[in-house]
C-alpha cells in the first residue's frame, strides 16, 4: 500500500497559469515597457516560478513502512517508530499540522489533496498517545483552505486584464 498526497490541483492549475502569463507579460514589457516595469515583472516571475516549482514538487508518501516527505531537491523518510508526535494549529480556514520526529519537525497544511485521509491514517497508525486531542477535534470539524485557491484565480484574472490592456492600441 502506498498513498501519495500532493498540493491541490485546484490551486496549482491557476497558479501555474499565472506564472506562464507573468512570463508573457514580462516578454511584452521587454518591447514596450519601462525599465522599472521590466525589473518588477522579472522579480515577480522568478519568485512566483520558485514557489510554483516548490509547490508542484511537494508531496507526502505514506507506505506500510513509514512516511516520505518530498520537496524540491529534498526528501526525508521516516519509519513509523521515528514519528513521536502529531499536532494541529487551526487559524480560520487554515490548518497547519506539525509532525515531530526524532530527526526534527515538519509542517504541512490543509492545502494537500485528501488531507483528511492522511490525518486519519496517521491517527490510526501512530496511536492515541502520539496524537493530540485537537487532531480528533479537527477530524470532526475539518476546514478547507479555499481563500488561497480563490486568490490564485483572482491573480490570474488580473494578469489577463493587464495583458489585454497592454495589447490594446494606444
Amino acid at each position: 500500500m502506498q498513498n501519495t498526497y500532493k498540493i491541490k490541483k485546484s490551486f496549482l492549475i491557476p497558479y501555474i497559469a499565472t506564472i506562464v502569463l507573468l512570463f508573457l507579460l514580462f516578454l511584452l514589457s521587454l518591447f514596450t515597457g519601462q525599465t522599472w516595469e521590466k525589473i518588477i515583472l522579472a522579480i515577480l516571475f522568478v519568485s512566483s516560478l520558485a514557489v510554483g516549482v516548490e509547490a508542484s514538487r511537494r508531496e507526502i508518501i505514506v507506505t506500510e513502512d513509514g512516511l516520505k516527505i518530498k520537496r524540491f531537491f529534498r526528501e526525508k523518510a521516516f519509519v513509523w517508530m521515528e514519528i513521536t508526535h502529531l499536532a494541529v494549529v487551526v487559524m480560520r480556514n487554515k490548518a497547519y499540522f506539525l509532525l515531530t520526529t526524532t530527526k526534527g519537525f515538519y509542517i504541512f497544511s490543509n492545502l494537500l489533496e485528501k488531507h483528511i485521509l492522511l490525518i486519519r491514517f496517521l491517527l490510526d497508525r501512530l496511536g492515541e498517545e502520539k496524537v493530540e486531542v485537537e487532531i480528533k477535534n479537527y477530524l470532526n470539524n475539518p476546514v478547507e483552505r479555499i481563500s488561497l485557491i480563490v486568490m490564485s484565480w483572482v491573480a490570474l484574472i488580473v494578469i489577463i486584464a493587464i495583458i489585454v490592456v497592454k495589447l490594446m492600441p494606444a
